[in-house]
């Protein structure tokens, strides 16, 4: 990578990621809460409706964080999703309350056998364990040949520290381990800085974009993802 393209990423990067950010992002439906279970509900659930329109989707959230709330945690161990049950009422696009039913079900299992989702991690594969685990939910893949961007996201907000917008809660995985999300936009960015040359996005897309940015920031490559949605934003104007 040339000096001026490194230069560039570490000037954005230091530019967007402040608490300015949150406001619009789905990372602020966690920064609702401050226990850490219940962040990590609300973090879970808000990658999980994170795709399609902001404006949209954070509404639903917000209807979602009325319904569980002071404590999202409590609001899955006590069962009170139990309503949505065999519900096929639209919740957001293609998802239904069953849909979500399903997925806190699931949580409410996995809290049940461990205190963090953090235990869900697999060391050889940071992604696999949540794939596995959340098969039956609908809008979690199958397997991590797709990019996984929801997680890959999720997980940058447990374990980045020091960060205005992440929440660093996770010991068990190292920044240098994360992989970027990489949506179109991202996908966008990257190729017109030369970061990848893929045509389609994929999990190996996702790894070379990483890849790259581990030559500008060794120990924190997804302090990048901020500097692509600068790049993003700034493009526009």
């Amino acid at each position: 990578m040339d000096n001026k393209t490194a230069l560039l990423l570490r000037d954005l990067a230091t530019k967007y990621e402040t608490a300015d950010f949150i406001a619009s992002d789905p990372v602020s439906f966690p920064h609702r809460y401050s226990e850490r279970k219940d962040i990590e509900v609300a973090a879970f659930i808000a990658q999980w409706l994170a795709y399609g329109r902001r404006d949209l989707f954070l509404k639903v959230l917000d209807k979602i964080g009325c319904q569980m709330g002071e404590s999202p945690y409590q609001y899955i161990m006590n069962g009170e999703f139990e309503k949505c049950n065999g519900n096929d009422t639209c919740l957001y696009r293609f998802y239904t309350l069953a849909d979500f039913y399903s997925l806190c079900k699931t949580l409410q299992n996995i809290y049940s056998e461990f205190d963090s989702l953090e235990s869900v991690v697999e060391k050889e594969n940071i992604l696999s364990g949540f794939t596995k685990r959340f098969s039956e939910v609908k809008g979690i893949p199958m397997d991590t040949k797709s990019a996984c961007k929801r997680l890959c996201m999720f997980l940058r907000w447990m374990v980045r520290k020091n960060s205005p917008v992440d929440f660093g809660l996770w010991n068990s995985i190292s920044p240098d381990k994360l992989i970027i999300p990489v949506d179109v936009h991202v996908f966008r960015q990257s190729r017109l800085l030369g970061l990848t040359s893929a045509v389609s996005v994929s999990m190996k897309t996702a790894l070379e974009i990483t890849d790259k940015l581990k030559e500008v920031f060794p120990s924190d490559p997804l302090k990048g993802d901020f500097a692509l949605f600068g790049l993003g934003i700034d493009s526009m104007r």
